[in-house]
C-alpha cells in the first residue's frame, strides 16, 4: 500500500506527463513550487531528455546529466 506522500508523487507525475521539456525547466529551477512537485518534475524532466543528453546511463548518472545540462 502507498503512503500518501507517494500517492501524491505519483499522482503528479502523472499530471506532468503532457508538460513539454520547456515547461518543466522552470518548474524544477524555481523555488516557489513546492519540493514534491519540483521533484515529479525533475523526475519527468529526465525521462524526457534526449539520448544524447543521458548517454544511456543508469538513473543517477542521467540525472546529473540533465541537472548540469539545463542548470537546474
Amino acid at each position: 500500500m502507498l503512503t500518501h506522500r507517494l500517492n501524491r508523487l505519483a499522482n503528479l507525475i502523472t499530471g506532468l506527463r503532457r508538460y513539454a521539456i520547456d515547461e518543466l525547466v522552470p518548474i524544477v529551477r524555481e523555488n516557489r513550487y513546492p519540493p514534491l512537485l519540483r521533484l515529479a518534475a525533475l523526475r519527468q524532466l529526465i525521462h524526457l531528455a534526449p539520448l544524447d543528453i543521458t548517454k544511456g546511463a543508469p538513473y543517477c548518472t542521467r540525472r546529473r546529466y540533465v541537472r548540469r545540462h539545463y542548470g537546474v
